[in-house]
């Protein structure tokens, strides 16, 4: 398994990415953002973008990179190699 940054991620893979993790807070995510605009209660923080939510996180992949190695979690950008 290899750690990849988010924003080394080739298109196929953040299509797997953004699939995988329907929790996250961006303004993309369509029923986070719905929280955010006062359809379900208001949040203490903004959504971000897709963009900037994946720059921020590392995703584990097979070594071939075909697909997640794991779908539980993701890890800071800093912890993936260069």
């Amino acid at each position: 398994m290899k750690l990849i940054k988010g924003e080394q991620l080739t298109p196929r893979q953040k299509s797997i990415v953004l699939s995988a993790f329907g929790y996250r807070w961006t303004i993309e995510n369509y029923q986070r953002a719905m929280t955010w605009f006062g359809l379900h209660g208001k949040p203490t923080v903004a959504p971000i973008p897709d963009e900037q939510w994946l720059a921020e996180h590392a995703f584990q992949f097979v070594n071939d990179g075909s697909r997640l190695g794991t779908r539980k979690h993701c890890e800071p950008s800093y912890l993936a190699e260069e």
